[in-house]
């Protein structure tokens, strides 16, 4: 116990020892201009591999700001869309067809990708293509719905 107790307070002392002990004073080195003409100096060399994927990323992250307004519209019209539903008396058929696709929107919304989750632009792309068909398809049915409501 002795032991343990002693070693407990050589732990403790040389962590206080290390915490508080003074810093060694660091001197400023004086600097010197180097002169030289801006011709010696190395170019930068640029790597087309490395130009490439920039431009490869530049264009992913377009792709992907277009995605992101579409998706916030598609929400906007689902929550439109379910709110001027509501209530309304539709065919069967037209009903399932409307519910499939409200289904389909929200699960894209649920399950986001984020950018990583895209190899390239292509892919993008068609997850916008996604969103902007079920988009469209919503609007129409929005629109006959306003127009039904009008003629009441």
């Amino acid at each position: 116990m002795k032991y343990i107790l002693l070693i407990t307070l050589l732990l403790i002392a040389a962590t206080v020892f290390f915490v508080t002990r003074p810093q060694p004073e660091f001197e400023m080195v004086n600097i010197s201009k180097v002169t030289g003409s801006a011709e010696e100096a190395e170019e930068i060399v640029i790597d087309p591999e490395t130009v490439r994927i920039a431009e490869r990323r530049a264009v992913m992250e377009a792709e992907f700001e277009k995605l992101k307004v579409a998706r916030r519209n598609l929400e906007s019209r689902l929550n439109r869309l379910k709110a001027i539903m509501w209530g309304t008396e539709v065919s069967r058929e037209e009903g399932e067809a409307i519910n499939e696709q409200m289904k389909n929107g929200f699960a894209l919304l649920k399950h986001q990708k984020l950018m990583g989750a895209y190899t390239g632009v292509e892919q993008i792309s068609d997850e916008l293509a996604r969103v902007e068909f079920i988009n469209n398809y919503l609007r129409e049915i929005e629109e006959r719905q306003r127009a039904q409501r009008l003629q009441q």
